[in-house]
């Protein structure tokens, strides 16, 4: 019987260990997705405010502070939610830690029996990956389905609430309301101005989510490399935990 036939029997013969990783994974990747959507989208405003500010700047034009201070809030969130994400990955990659750790106990007599039969150790590792890439790939096709269904209302989303946030963070900002209100190139009578305009950062428009383009590749490159950290992070302790169960029974 073939490694990728072993583990899919293993998963169909344990439905409440494949809902478990199922669930687990499903929760994992929703909470990395929604943030990286939410450090890209203030990552694409600060971008753009910084060439707002250089055109400006080359044009002589005195009227940027106001984007000055959004690019300080938007460059500031865009560091936080990459923290955050960073800490997303670490936590995950603890919990997969531990969950095989868990297994390694949990399917002790299972190893056992395999090592005592003559399986070599990187063969039952790689059965143990295959399981777990078989549910990653599941649940990251089920959600890369579903946001290609529904990218325009979940970016609309995405745009809403950092658009609230600004808001929030320039209630606190007498001075910037203050500039927003003198300023001719910031008033309302400019609405076709957009690109010079901080109404539109304000309503959730600043620009158009390059993330909703089509992105096939940047998708493939991060669904490898998602595999392959993952083919690590489970390969390595359980191959460790393997090769010295295998020396106990030698």
């Amino acid at each position: 019987m073939t490694i990728a036939k072993r583990a899919y029997r293993h998963l169909q013969n344990h439905p409440y260990f494949l809902l478990f990783m199922l669930t687990f994974y499903l929760i994992y990747f929703i909470l990395a997705f929604i943030v990286s959507l939410l450090a890209k989208q203030f990552s694409d405003s600060s971008n753009q405010l910084n060439r707002i500010i250089d055109s400006l700047d080359s044009q002589h034009i005195s009227l940027n502070e106001p984007f000055k201070a959004l690019e300080s809030i938007t460059t500031h969130y865009t560091m936080e939610y990459q923290y955050l994400l960073l800490l997303i990955i670490f936590a995950g990659t603890l919990s997969m830690v531990m969950i095989q750790l868990f297994l390694s106990r949990f399917r002790k007599k299972e190893y056992h029996t395999y090592l005592l039969m003559g399986e070599r150790v990187y063969k039952l590792t790689a059965q143990l990956i295959v399981e777990q890439l078989l549910l990653i790939n599941t649940i990251i096709l089920v959600l890369l389905s579903i946001y290609s269904l529904f990218a325009t209302p979940l970016m609309n989303q995405v745009s809403q609430l950092e658009s609230g946030i600004l808001q929030q963070e320039l209630k606190q900002s007498n001075s910037l309301v203050h500039l927003q209100r003198e300023s001719p190139l910031l008033s309302s009578e400019n609405e076709n101005l957009t690109r010079f305009n901080i109404n539109a950062f304000l309503s959730g428009e600043s620009m158009h989510n390059t993330f909703t383009q089509n992105n096939t590749l940047q998708a493939i490159i991060l669904v490898g490399i998602i595999n392959l950290y993952s083919c690590i992070v489970i390969g390595i302790p359980n191959y460790l935990l393997l090769s010295l169960k295998k020396n106990t029974l030698s």
